[in-house]
């Protein structure tokens, strides 16, 4: 789904949500390629469904031992040690697949300035 796409790109628009920074602005100034390998139906805008197959892309990306959660030393290159308890909500020094999904989503309803379901 997200042919084409430099996994470095994925993994810092994944990060800069995290990091609650990502907004329209941010994804538009993300370079033409990258923008449409994430847009997968073309029209311009980052669906909510979009975004999740990214989500769900830089999620797998990162956990290299495929165990289903991000320990930090996965998220290192990626999260200040902030961001990672952030993200960690059960301060269980693992970023479990839930609570991932739960900041993504918090971040895409941050992002998604005009509730219109996408950002633009």
């Amino acid at each position: 789904m997200l042919r084409g796409m430099k996994m470095k790109t994925a993994i810092v628009l994944s990060m800069l949500s995290l990091a609650g920074a990502a907004t329209a602005e941010t994804v538009a100034e993300l370079h033409e390629n990258e923008l449409k390998a994430i847009d997968t139906n073309n029209d311009g805008f980052l669906s909510k469904d979009e975004f999740d197959a990214f989500s769900d892309y830089a999620f797998q990306t990162m956990d290299e031992d495929k165990n289903g959660t991000l320990g930090l030393d996965e998220a290192k290159p990626f999260l200040d040690i902030k961001q990672f308890q952030k993200v960690d909500r059960d301060r269980d020094s693992n970023i479990s697949r839930t609570e991932y999904d739960q900041h993504m989503t918090e971040d895409f309803i941050s992002a998604d300035q005009n509730s219109n379901g996408q950002l633009d």
